[in-house]
């Protein structure tokens, strides 16, 4: 045992001599001499790098210089600074240091503070210190070379670095844009770094805390990257990075694979990356942000996964292949961002079936307290300023949508964006049995939106689109019809675009019927009523199907004004106008019916007077549509009193001819003889 006692021995002296022999070097070696060195190569890059505290050795866990109280701003506005550290340690070589030369190779900042933020203007601060460098570097440009003839006894002792690991703890970067009043915040930021600049892959690690004036609640942030940087800093090899964020039950992962290289220092960046983007469950993300969103579905917003290629510059990136899943939705197609002055987006996908109502808030509650319904809703102004400063191209289409319990087949939308003016140039889709087609512009850059929409719908089954839009078992609607319309509004928020809207509208058809209306029965009504006599007893059909059917229809705000509808049922020409009150539910239409010969029908009734033939007799049909049924339509009395009265007359006219007209200038002979002897 006493060769281990021994051998124990020796080991303690050696360790004993070899950090006497570090102490002495150490403390032969001032270090303080290179502050100036480091501010005036801070300086030459147009950086004011400030050291509250002088420069000292740290010899635990590794032999190192450490800088208290560190400050960097720009050069021209020293007294503002943008950086922080509480202290700054450089790791050094152990075997240049014998040789009395500082060879830095590891650094770790010590609570580092960061602050950035935006003026009103849109200036970054940032600006200022990349802004100084850069003026510094023309300028060193401009002058010419200088020669410094060599010091004596500093040959050995030049700073040099050749880093290889960094770290940093317990930093903390907040950013503030005055422009748009959000504020954002990394705190607890913690970065472990290895073999940066050997060219070999090194193991890369951080984590942070996220908290902001959008985020609800504080975002976990978790990075873990194999990545190699070579010597002169152009080459960036992710082997991949993978980004955790996490908040409470939200989670995603993002994942890169590739590299960023540019050709020297002063070229662009080129961007070559695999990336895919994984949420699940993407629901809690929307409280994270604050968003109240409740949707139809409680199956709808569970994943979110993106995937793609990445290549470009910072100036445009092109993303191809893109592929998207929403829920059990599946996009395909490309996209390209630009970053000019105006930024861009040009997208193109194809997708499968999308449930559009699953993701749309559920309908409201049909009855509401009184005193709720009394409060008038608060007008939603429109995010003009949002909708400008962009530019898009979009070209969306799907295999099936389903919105507004519509079902649309095969339906594409064509829309370009430019600093403000939205122009649909295509909206189309297979429409139940029909052709949907539409085209329009919205214009976001006054004071105010103008907006104006055209477009049709031809042979449209109307019956499925009642079901789907209507689905009322009191009215009903059968048969095919074409549909024209063209609309303009303006107004600064939905309550002013509502209010201001004008349209206009024609419907056609061939075969449409309508139930529980039957046209016919009011005709016979009529000329019983008209010649006293009795309706004929048959079994009434609870529709009509009007033949020819042509209809005018004008749109102001909410109040629709049916000008002109004409059309025929059975051997009844019809013509007439309407009123329809959307706010209010309710309809009025004046309708005149004219019977083209002797019987309304093979089977119907007949009319005995000429006179009652190819004549317009009146119908109103008046209601609300919540109580819209079999006697909505009724003999118009007030105005078939007045053809009655005109009937009488005529009889009277005919029975007596002229007699009639002597009798009537007698009494009015009779009448002036009268009040002339008053």
């Amino acid at each position: 045992m006493a060769w281990i006692k021994r051998t124990f021995i020796s080991l303690l002296v050696i360790v004993l001599l070899l950090a006497g022999a570090v102490a002495w070097l150490l403390v032969g070696l001032d270090v303080n001499r290179y502050k100036p060195q480091l501010e005036q190569l801070a300086a030459e890059q147009g950086v004011a790098l400030k050291l509250d505290g002088d420069i000292g050795w740290q010899l635990w866990p590794n032999i190192a210089l450490r800088l208290d109280g560190v400050q960097l701003a720009p050069l021209s506005l020293s007294d503002q600074p943008l950086v922080r550290a509480e202290s700054i340690s450089i790791g050094v070589a152990l075997i240049p240091l014998l040789k009395k030369r500082v060879e830095a190779q590891e650094i770790t900042l010590l609570g580092p503070q960061i602050d950035i933020s935006v003026d009103e203007q849109g200036r970054h601060n940032w600006e200022l210190l990349t802004d100084a460098m850069e003026t510094q570097k023309e300028l060193q440009a401009e002058e010419p070379p200088k020669l410094a003839p060599p010091r004596e006894g500093t040959a050995g002792e030049d700073l040099q670095f050749a880093l290889q690991n960094l770290r940093i703890k317990n930093g903390r970067i907040r950013y503030r844009d005055a422009s748009n009043n959000t504020k954002y915040a990394v705190e607890q930021l913690r970065v472990a770094a290895e073999n940066l600049a050997s060219g070999e892959p090194g193991k890369v690690s951080a984590n942070a805390q996220i908290s902001g004036s959008t985020l609800a609640q504080p975002v976990q942030l978790d990075i873990h990257s194999s990545l190699s940087l070579d010597e002169d800093f152009n080459v960036l090899r992710l082997q991949p990075l993978q980004v955790g964020l996490s908040s409470g039950e939200a989670a995603a992962e993002i994942q890169l694979r590739g590299n960023l290289s540019r050709a020297s220092a002063d070229k662009p960046w080129q961007i070559q990356l695999q990336a895919k983007a994984v949420a699940e469950p993407l629901r809690p993300w929307l409280a994270v942000t604050g968003t109240d969103l409740v949707t139809q579905s409680g199956a709808a917003l569970k994943k979110f996964i993106l995937e793609t290629n990445i290549e470009g510059t910072d100036k445009k990136l092109d993303l191809t292949p893109l592929q998207l899943q929403l829920d059990d939705t599946s996009f395909t197609g490309s996209a390209q961002l630009r970053n000019a002055a105006i930024p861009g987006l040009d997208l193109a996908l194809r997708g499968g079936t999308l449930v559009l109502d699953d993701y749309l808030p559920p309908p409201s509650e049909e009855e509401r307290p009184a005193e709720e319904a009394e409060i008038p809703a608060m007008p939603i102004p429109l995010p003009l300023t949002a909708m400008r400063g962009f530019t898009a191209n979009l070209d969306l289409s799907l295999e099936q949508l389903k919105a507004i319990d519509l079902q649309l087949e095969q339906p594409q939308i064509q829309l370009t964006v430019d600093n403000g003016l939205y122009q649909l140039h295509k909206l189309a889709a297979d429409f139940y049995g029909g052709q949907l087609s539409s085209n329009g512009r919205f214009n976001a850059r006054g004071e105010s939106a103008r907006a104006e929409l055209n477009g049709g719908l031809t042979m449209v089954e109307i019956s499925k689109v009642q079901q789907a839009l209507f689905p009322d078992e009191r009215i009903t609607f059968s048969g095919r019809a074409d549909l024209t319309w063209a609309a303009q509004t303006s107004g600064g928020d939905i309550t002013q675009l509502q209010k201001n809207l004008h349209g206009t509208m024609q419907i056609s058809s061939n075969q449409l019927a309508l139930a529980p209306f039957n046209l016919e029965k009011g005709m016979c009504q009529l000329v019983s009523y008209a010649e006293k006599s009795e309706l004929p007893e048959r079994e009434w059909s609870e529709s009509t199907r009007l033949q020819d059917l042509l209809a005018n229809i004008v749109i102001e705000g909410d109040k629709v004004t049916v000008k002109e509808v004409l059309t025929g049922v059975e051997n009844i020409a019809m013509a007439g106008d309407g009123k329809i009150d959307l706010d209010k539910g309710k309809f009025d239409f004046a309708l005149g019916l004219s019977l083209v010969g002797e019987r309304t029908s093979a089977d119907g009734c007949t009319v005995r007077n000429e006179r009652w033939r190819n004549r317009p007799l009146p119908l109103r049909c008046k209601d609300s549509f919540a109580d819209a049924g079999a006697t909505s339509c009724k003999p118009d009395s007030r105005r078939l009193d007045d053809l009655l009265r005109d009937e009488l007359k005529y009889k009277v006219e005919k029975k007596y001819g002229e007699k009639l007209e002597e009798k009537v200038d007698d009494l009015k002979s009779k009448f002036k003889d009268l009040f002339k002897r008053d």
